[in-house]
């Protein structure tokens, strides 16, 4: 029986091939690493540029890879060279290696920025490069969210910020991206919020689920107490105030402060608020 060379496969059977999650395999067709037409709202892949790909992908890693590990000192680099399109094209490989939005942020921004912080808090950096890099970062994660933008109903709005004293936005930028990708309507304003003000952001929003107060430094657990303290005048019955971020290191603490729910990290808050 001949061969059939236009013999194609969804994205779906292409996953199941490779092994990987159906969105891997939909960022390696919007990369441009993968070809793919799109038919009747469908994508179908040549098997023959399958196995192009995973032949490629074998001999890649014959000659040997660089590990997971390596990523955020690879982003860290870059950052600190001020190469933003060096850095944006290191985010786009570590996406066509199999990160999604969640570990990309969590295990690559996240940490490369962690240590940038502190070398510059040891005096082994220049103010101006500790700003260079978050700039960059900033651009770079608007660029990436995009790509995870959900599609469909919302799940109400969350209302996220951080209270006086602080001033660590992008974390809060990336909780605010993860909650948006799994369809929340988020509503961040942003870091060094006066409490009264944080509540005048919270009263009237139309299907609120949740209010989430960040806080990076221990100095700013006051200003976190006064804030729920006046959110709380306004929050409807039935929405719940979430508190997280490195400086809180309990559940215990967190409901000293006046808070419902503690969320460890990103991904707890998720679970906690999809539960």
């Amino acid at each position: 029986m001949p061969k059939v060379v236009n013999a194609t496969v969804s994205l779906d059977q292409a996953a199941k091939r490779l092994g990987v999650h159906y969105m891997t395999v939909y960022r390696y067709v919007r990369l441009g690493q993968l070809p793919a037409e799109r038919r009747d709202g469908t994508w179908h892949v040549l098997v023959s540029d399958l196995d192009h790909f995973v032949g490629a992908k074998k001999k890649r890693a014959k000659r040997g890879s660089r590990p997971a590990a390596d990523w955020p000192a690879r982003l860290e680099q870059r950052l600190l060279d001020g190469d933003e399109a060096g850095a944006a094209k290191l985010l786009d490989d570590a996406l066509a290696s199999g990160h999604d939005l969640f570990s990309l942020y969590l295990e690559v921004v996240s940490p490369s920025m962690v240590s940038i912080g502190e070398r510059w808090a040891a005096g082994k950096l220049h103010i101006h490069e500790e700003h260079r890099a978050s700039v960059i970062v900033g651009r770079l994660m608007a660029r990436v969210s995009a790509r995870f933008a959900h599609r469909g109903p919302s799940r109400g709005t969350v209302v996220i910020g951080g209270p006086s004293g602080e001033h660590h936005g992008l974390s809060l930028t990336m909780v605010a991206d993860l909650l948006r990708s799994k369809g929340w309507n988020v509503s961040d304003i942003g870091t060094n919020v006066p409490a009264e003000s944080f509540a005048t952001a919270v009263k009237g929003v139309d299907q609120l689920r949740a209010v989430c107060v960040g806080v990076t430094l221990s100095q700013s657990l006051p200003a976190a107490r006064d804030v729920i303290r006046e959110v709380r005048k306004v929050l409807p019955d039935g929405v719940a105030v979430y508190l997280g971020g490195a400086g809180v290191d309990s559940d215990e603490t967190a409901k000293q402060l006046g808070a419902d729910v503690w969320a460890r990290d990103p991904r707890s808050l998720i679970a906690l608020l999809s539960a």
